[in-house]
């Protein structure tokens, strides 16, 4: 929607108008090929999305790059939040106990379910508020200064925000901090298959050059394959999780429309870290 309009239509009335088109966009896409976990309808075709740029495809950016078949016509879930979504379902408790749950940045796709279940205490907060992605209701939560007790959630879920946050090493510290032992971070990020080590440099300030050498253009650096390490380094026991892996059949990653390169990352506090 155009960022003019956005400025004119109230919050309220255009975050109604978006759900009413992507109602009616969902209807027009129905057929049988492609499964939505998230919103449980079926279609012909998913949509194209992600940045189709020099860089993202020089240094393969998974996570980041243009896509077929990546968003979901009905509720606008990308195959990252597929992935996530199938993984809470099918490989925890997340949907079946009592949770205590910190969601930053909230998929609008997960967050139409998390916020009714029943079982979850469920706290959300954007990192920005602009435009009508989000209703005007949620806060914003700076993860550099969480304003929660040490020990105090379960799960932790703050997908594609890092990658916008110069002070890394401290966010991911308030999140080890407010998890309770055993309890799991979810912290997707971009990640260049082309670079075995995270990519930054202060120097690289304007939005063209982020966009440049990052990938989109506010961007403060672009991860390599040593992402794991950075969850490591901060006390985390990382365990990846790949589809075609022991996690979903081809047929399953074809059916929902999941990214076959993308590793989910379950970032893991197992113990209080001194």
């Amino acid at each position: 929607m155009n960022s003019n309009i956005k400025n004119i239509i109230p919050r309220k009335l255009g975050y109604l108008l978006k759900n009413i088109r992507l109602m009616v966009r969902g209807y027009l896409y129905k057929g049988d090929r492609y499964y939505c976990p998230i919103c449980q309808h079926s279609f012909k075709t998913m949509l194209p999305g992600g940045f189709n740029l020099p860089v993202t495809k020089e240094k393969e950016i998974i996570g980041g790059g243009y896509r077929q078949n990546n968003i979901c016509p009905r509720c606008q879930s990308t195959d990252r939040d597929r992935l996530v979504y199938l993984y809470l379902k099918e490989k925890t408790t997340f949907f079946t106990e009592p949770q205590q749950v910190l969601h930053v940045a909230p998929e609008q796709s997960l967050f139409r379910v998390f916020s009714k279940l029943p079982n979850l205490t469920y706290i959300v907060g954007t990192k920005y508020q602009e435009g009508f992605y989000y209703s005007d209701e949620l806060p914003v939560i700076d993860l550099r200064a969480l304003l929660y007790k040490n020990n105090t959630f379960d799960f932790v879920i703050a997908n594609h925000v890092l990658e916008h946050i110069k002070e890394e090493e401290r966010v991911l510290h308030e999140i080890f901090r407010v998890l309770k032992p055993g309890g799991s971070a979810i912290v997707q990020v971009p990640i260049a298959n082309k670079l075995n080590k995270t990519f930054e440099d202060p120097g690289i300030l304007t939005k063209n050059d982020r966009e440049k050498f990052y990938g989109q253009f506010d961007h403060v650096r672009l991860y390599g394959k040593d992402y794991p390490d950075h969850l490591s380094a901060a006390g985390f026991v990382v365990t990846k999780i790949k589809p075609g892996e022991k996690h979903w059949q081809m047929s399953e990653i074809n059916k929902f429309a999941l990214n076959a390169d993308e590793h989910l990352y379950i970032a893991k506090k197992t113990a209080i870290k001194p």
